[in-house]
């Protein structure tokens, strides 16, 4: 009878034991933030926070985090427009633009920057045989570029003004970053205006030839990634918002650590050849925001013809991103 006893009031300890383990998972399950992120397809500078995701460092930082991919940042900018994303990574240049028209979006933390001197990831290429030397040798040719507006043809552009050419006299054909490599090498175009991999991919080719890292030469050190969200997302979810801001944080400095361990990452996510990914410089990672390099962007924004007005550089910023940033 004793022995009876013993064995209900163990398999009685057993299964509240039980009970209590499966309670304390779901109210950790519960406490779990749910956040839907818009990022770039596979591409290279966005290799930060799917890392993060793959250590579960989201996780850690309480985010359930379902990543969701798009090509270019304009469609996620209609995607959180629409309401399928939370947040979402876009050049800042691009954003102001949509900003300007009423989107409402502000950068609550900054991913990529521009180098201060080349190589960089944006690049202006020729054939490696052509005759053109300079950007003074392209007024007046053809060139293909992502987009006809936005940062990164305004960023052309202005490099173009620097060295004298008015680049209103420049014949810009949109082609996807993709489609530049053959482009270029069956001289449909005269030169194209590229992005890491395709940069790096027709340099080491020896198809391709710098005629100048445009991102550098218009404004060295520019902002070239941010994760954005609408101020009323940020107003009703800023403890999120700090989540996901500290998440970033920690996996630039974890991808900025060891930049061989960064590159497998980038091979790892992008799918790109190793050695591709070897000869690439290495990704402007950088949490830290400046200032003065964003107001130079939307002058240059404006310059361009690309807004209709002055803005200042504070008015993109949320709240959270400004304890990284500084003038």
């Amino acid at each position: 009878m004793r022995c009876f006893a013993f064995r209900v009031v163990t398999l009685a300890f057993a299964m509240a034991t039980c009970f209590t383990a499966q309670s304390t998972v779901s109210a950790q399950e519960a406490a779990m933030t749910p956040l839907k992120v818009g990022t770039i397809t596979k591409a290279a500078a966005t290799t930060d926070l799917w890392s993060a995701n793959q250590r579960n460092e989201l996780k850690r930082n309480g985010l359930d985090v379902t990543l969701i991919e798009f090509s270019i940042g304009n469609d996620a900018i209609a995607a959180n427009r629409g309401g399928s994303i939370d947040v979402f990574l876009a050049i800042p240049g691009t954003v102001m633009i949509a900003d300007e028209r009423g989107f409402d979006l502000r950068a609550v933390s900054q991913n990529e920057v521009a180098k201060a001197r080349g190589p960089d990831s944006g690049s202006l290429q020729v054939l490696s045989d052509s005759p053109y030397k300079s950007l003074a040798d392209l007024a007046g040719k053809k060139i293909a570029v992502s987009t006809l507006h936005g940062q990164r043809t305004a960023a052309m552009k202005t490099a173009f003004k620097k060295a004298g050419v008015n680049p209103d006299e420049l014949q810009l054909t949109e082609l996807p970053y993709a489609s530049h490599f053959e482009a270029l090498k069956s001289k449909y175009v005269d030169a194209v205006d590229t992005i890491d991999p395709f940069t790096t991919q027709l340099i080491s080719s020896g198809i391709g030839r710098v005629v100048a890292w445009d991102y550098v030469d218009s404004i060295p050190e520019q902002p070239l990634g941010a994760w954005f969200a609408t101020s009323t997302f940020i107003k009703k979810n800023p403890a999120t918002i700090e989540k996901f801001n500290t998440s970033i944080k920690d996996s630039i400095e974890y991808m900025l650590a060891d930049p061989d361990r960064a590159r497998s990452e980038v091979v790892a996510y992008t799918g790109l050849r190793p050695e591709l990914v070897q000869s690439m410089p290495i990704i402007g990672w950088d949490y830290h925001v400046r200032l003065d390099k964003w107001q130079a962007v939307a002058d240059m924004m404006l310059e361009s013809g690309e807004l209709s007005s002055k803005h200042s550089a504070d008015e993109f910023l949320a709240d959270q991103i400004k304890p990284y940033t500084s003038k």
